[in-house]
């Protein structure tokens, strides 16, 4: 071989160097970079997982009561009146989402030691003694003793590998009383990331044995994909769970872009699942089935009409359906109360667009509702509440949902006027231009016809015996 190779010419003994060297280089880069980005991906899958539980246990323990809970947590038993509301909201969030792992709540956390007292598949005693293993201990505690919400890492659990969540239920003072716990076996998921693993080996040894341009070509095959999925966990994390083209590729990057696009189609569900649950729950405390529903389409339609992109459409219609979710924290006899109100009631109304957006940024899936949360009866002349923004300082998703908003309220019902007529409320509203509304979203509104918005907010909707809010 050495005579061989020294009968070559040094051009060509150099070429082959060279080219082995580059080989080498190109097995060491896709090795290492591929690696790292392996690494990186394989943190970002599991932070997403965990934040997807975390979601789903915040947003359980808003639904649980936490003074049933209490009363339960003292009477220690099934038979409690108290028992099947919360196994029934538990089953409720747990169905919602599609788990496969029942819901259930701890209390009284001390050490490794708590007592179990709802489990939603009702299989656990009430008070029992529940073991929490290492891992989870400092996440539970936190939980409990500070309020503090939080995920675990991939641990090894009593039968097999898990991911849990905690949230923590207050009762009507805000006092931690108890811990929502979320598991989710992963198992399949610790599985299929070996399995990617031992392919990326795979790849780098089959790539020893390419040439100098099919090992760039790989390069760039390997490269290109994980930017898009960077981009694609970045907007994750950012709260953009709109659909993306998936990257079509078929070795492991493709494998772990497929899990990551899964991953955010499953956000999109936990998110849809999510906003369903609060919102029939908002729709049976306002007594009008379909009304949110209504002013998100109609929302949507006018946000059409002035040019929002698909991104900001999702959040306005998100937006119409949550918008009065802090009403949960009104009394019900402040919210159906005729006629003017105290000056301090109407102070407790002015609260709920701020008591909204603090529930929503505990719950990461919902923020791109916050705008409209939070905003939606400033005025455009900055006589609103409770900031007092004006003009364009107001997002222009909520300018948009005021109008709709306002079109709803005067064409129905309440318990201190009758509702008028669909061209009436529009005169109505044009008359506001330049005062409590955006003049460029008064143009937009009056382009779509009378018969047009009576479809969109008054066909099969029921009247609303509420105030305004």
């Amino acid at each position: 071989m050495a005579t061989r190779s020294a009968r070559l010419p040094l051009r060509r003994r150099l070429a082959v160097r060279l080219a082995a060297a580059f080989v080498l280089l190109a097995v060491a880069g896709i090795l290492v970079s591929g690696y790292a980005q392996y690494r990186a991906q394989d943190a970002e899958l599991r932070r997403s997982l965990g934040a997807l539980l975390l979601n789903i246990a915040r947003t359980g323990s808003l639904l649980v009561d936490g003074d049933l809970h209490v009363r339960l947590a003292r009477d220690g038993r099934a038979e409690s009146p108290a028992y099947a509301p919360i196994r029934d909201r538990l089953l409720l969030v747990q169905e919602a989402n599609g788990l496969d792992e029942s819901l259930y709540t701890l209390t009284d956390v001390r050490g490794d030691q708590a007592r179990l007292i709802v489990i939603g598949n009702g299989l656990g005693e009430v008070g029992g003694a529940y073991h929490l293993v290492p891992d989870i201990q400092p996440v539970v505690q936190r939980a409990f003793a500070e309020g503090t919400p939080g995920h675990t890492d991939v641990y090894t659990g009593p039968d097999g590998m898990w991911i849990s969540a905690f949230a923590p239920v207050r009762d009507s003072s805000q006092r931690t009383v108890a811990v929502l716990a979320v598991d989710f076996r992963a198992n399949t998921y610790v599985a299929a990331r070996a399995a990617v693993l031992r392919r990326l080996y795979w790849s780098a040894l089959v790539g020893a044995g390419l040439a100098l341009v099919a090992g760039v070509a790989l390069a760039r095959r390997i490269t290109r994909p994980l930017a898009a999925l960077q981009a694609l966990a970045r907007g994750v994390v950012e709260g953009d769970l709109m659909p993306r083209r998936a990257v079509q590729t078929r070795d492991e990057i493709g494998l772990l872009a497929n899990v990551l696009h899964l991953m955010v189609e499953r956000l999109r569900m936990t998110q849809k699942s999510v906003v369903d649950v609060l919102v029939r729950a908002l729709e049976a405390r306002d007594g009008r089935a379909g009304s949110l529903a209504r002013l998100a389409a109609a929302s949507r339609e006018l946000g059409a009409g002035l040019g929002l992109s698909p991104a900001h459409e999702e959040a306005l219609e998100l937006g119409a359906r949550l918008h009065d979710i802090g009403e949960v924290r009104t009394p019900e006899a402040v919210l159906t109360r005729p006629g003017p109100l105290p000056a301090a009631e109407r102070a407790a109304i002015e609260q709920h667009p701020a008591a909204g957006a603090e529930i929503l940024e505990t719950v990461p899936l919902l923020t791109p509702a916050l705008d409209v949360v939070a905003s939606h009866h400033e005025r455009w002349d900055g006589g609103g509440y409770p900031q007092g923004l004006r003009g364009e300082e107001i997002p222009l998703a909520t300018r948009i949902f005021a109008v709709v908003d306002t079109l709803d309220a005067l064409t129905h019902d309440r318990a201190y006027r009758r509702a008028c007529e669909m061209p009436d409320a529009l005169a109505m509203v044009a008359a506001e231009s330049g005062k409590q509304f955006d003049p460029r979203v008064i143009v937009a509104t009056l382009a779509i016809p009378a018969a047009r918005w009576t479809e969109l907010l008054l066909e099969r909707a029921p009247s609303r015996p509420g105030r305004v809010s």
